[in-house]
């Protein structure tokens, strides 16, 4: 038994404006509701448009047949993806351990804020080495 998947005709191009497009709108509705002081008019606004664009990005390739990424996107995926963490990975381990002798020395306050950071930098550490170990074990 042969199994087929629906075709749903698009080209590459018109996918990724639609996305890129639904992204937009939903920033915009989000600006746009702080702006107005309607903040959970611009926040749903945000997150549908967004769902919608993340539907779009992470289904369509799966119910159609044509190629809506080859190589170059993988290639490009990779190289920005390895740039951000190397960045976030330069900038944390240069910075931080400075920052906790400072706020211990007294010269210097690490705020809740930069805890935040601090918290949220060390997060996306730990989910990109589970998911890079997860990667490599399915391979």
């Amino acid at each position: 038994m042969n199994i087929t998947r629906n075709s749903v005709s698009i080209g590459k191009r018109t996918y990724e404006r639609t996305v890129w497009i639904l992204v937009g709108l939903g920033c915009l509705g989000l600006w746009s509701g702080i702006y107005l002081d309607a903040q959970l008019a611009g926040t749903i606004t945000y997150l549908v448009a967004v769902w919608v664009a993340m539907g779009i990005a992470f289904g369509l390739p799966r119910v159609t047949e044509t190629k809506l990424s080859d190589e170059r996107d993988e290639a490009h995926h990779n190289r920005a993806s390895g740039l951000m963490f190397s960045i976030a990975a330069i900038a944390t381990i240069s910075v931080v351990p400075a920052l906790y002798v400072l706020d211990a020395g007294g010269y210097f306050t690490i705020t809740s804020t930069m805890w935040g950071g601090i918290y949220v930098l060390s997060a996306l550490a730990l989910l990109y080495g589970l998911c890079y170990g997860i990667v490599l074990w399915r391979n």
